[in-house]
């Protein structure tokens, strides 16, 4: 189940934070606080038997989804979760609130990669030494609202 995020999921979105990414990647229990409240209407958290499994926490700039921070516990991964919360960002354009949507992922994170670039993203800039410990990143962003339909097919029904 999907459902929006809330302050009290913040200390689940956290324990998945320091499952997902390196340490100094890691948000601070006082910002995931602020982004839950601030972008709340377009950031979820997906619950499964009754645990936070995965979050995705997405701001709406302008004409612009832009995912912050999405993660998914590693015991959790590869059931789809991951594209079901992706979804939630991809249908704000799909729907034509926005007209675009991005994201900033580390060089070498292929799962990541890997379901980005299978809805469609594309590398909008290289990001040189962007993340703390120096690792380069690429801005990726999907335009095609088509894509993001045929990605989410599925989930839009929902």
């Amino acid at each position: 189940m999907i459902r929006r995020c809330t302050a009290s999921d913040v200390p689940y979105i956290l324990e998945i934070e320091r499952k997902s990414f390196k340490p100094e990647d890691i948000y601070s229990d006082e910002l995931l606080k602020f982004l839950c409240a601030y972008c709340n209407d377009y950031s979820y958290v997906y619950v499964l038997n009754g645990t936070v499994a995965g979050y995705i926490i997405t701001c709406h700039e302008g004409n612009a989804a832009h995912v912050i921070s999405i993660a998914v516990a590693p015991e959790y991964r590869r059931r789809g979760i991951g594209k079901r919360l992706l979804c939630t960002a991809l249908r704000l354009m799909a729907t034509g609130k926005v007209s675009e949507v991005f994201l900033e992922v580390r060089v070498s994170n292929a799962p990541a990669l890997h379901l980005y670039k299978s809805a469609g993203f594309e590398v909008a800039e290289f990001l040189r030494s962007y993340y703390s410990d120096g690792e380069d990143g690429y801005r990726l962003v999907l335009r095609d609202r088509e894509k993001a339909r045929k990605f989410c097919v599925r989930e839009l029904e929902m």
